[in-house]
């Protein structure tokens, strides 16, 4: 999770992809070796092991790989090791289409399976109704990064987003609107924050961003996501379109300064010092100076 980048990522899945090539060709020609030693009535036997690997490991395409290579097989073993019969070609003819059948209907499986997983995973992991990261992921993820700024130092800014007025916006426009909303605003955060990033809906109307930055570039890009969503125009049925604001929070973690519950309350405290201020702006707790708002930070 946001961990390493897309080029070490892919890195990754290349080396993997590797592996799993070298173990299949390894498969091939150990089975290949063992029947030409014992003899073509164990070609149909000891094929299906390279097969069930091809069809887990690259799907489809991977079964109609070990049917080529056994075609190519057939034809170095009746070239070098017995002649072909007529009825040992028939059969494998025959045999070969059914191998590549068997591990296509194989492969669909796994690759059906695959999906369902990463589903699932992804399930819970994120909202389903903002596609947003949930609670509990930022939560961990908050931990962690912080782990890191104190070990190795670093910047870290959270920034603390709610929606403004938005019961009385589900009372006056409903309940679906609402949902609505909130999808958009999901929509305008992903479409904001940088790879390295991460944004999650918080609870209710309320969303998290955390950034690798200072609390000055923190500012800067809580500023630029609520002008973006005070744009943000919503279709009722009747046709009427109806707007809504934010307001946010911004503060900044610097190594040994607390831990993430004392971070999740600075920023708390600038989203309440941002409402108290007419809402639809955005405070950073380190920018703060009138005495009103150290009152409420030490209250």
């Amino acid at each position: 999770m946001h961990e390493a980048s897309p080029l070490s990522h892919d890195f990754g899945a290349s080396r993997l992809t590797i592996r799993r090539g070298v173990a299949l060709l390894g498969s091939l020609v150990a089975v290949s070796g063992i029947v030409f030693v014992l003899g073509s009535a164990y070609v149909w036997p000891l094929f299906i092991f390279p097969l069930f690997l091809a069809a887990i490991f690259f799907f489809e395409l991977g079964s109609l790989v070990v049917t080529a290579w056994l075609g190519i097989f057939f034809v170095a073993y009746y070239s070098l090791r017995e002649p072909a019969t007529a009825a040992a070609t028939k059969e494998a003819l025959a045999g070969m289409p059914l191998y590549a059948l068997a591990g296509m209907l194989l492969g669909r499986v796994q690759r059906n399976h695959n999906a369902l997983q990463v589903l699932l995973a992804a399930s819970s992991l994120t909202d389903r109704l903002t596609g947003l990261y949930n609670y509990g992921t930022f939560v961990d993820y908050l931990h962690n990064e912080i782990t890191k700024v104190d070990r190795y130092g670093g910047e870290l800014t959270l920034i603390m987003f709610d929606i403004d007025h938005f019961k009385e916006f589900n009372d006056r426009n409903g309940h679906e609107a609402g949902n609505d909303l909130l999808r958009r605003v999901g929509a305008t955060l992903r479409g904001m924050v940088r790879e390295a990033d991460m944004a999650a809906r918080y609870g209710g109307e309320e969303f998290a961003l955390l950034i690798r930055g200072d609390e000055g570039h923190g500012y800067d890009l809580a500023d630029r996501i609520r002008r973006a969503i005070e744009t943000i125009a919503l279709e009722l049925r009747g046709g009427a379109e109806v707007f809504a604001t934010i307001s946010g929070g911004v503060a900044q973690y610097v190594s040994g300064a607390g831990d993430e519950t004392d971070l999740i309350e600075r920023a708390d405290a600038a989203l309440y010092e941002s409402k108290r201020r007419g809402r639809n702006r955005i405070t950073s707790h380190g920018g703060a100076s009138d005495k009103e708002f150290a009152a409420t930070l030490t209250a």
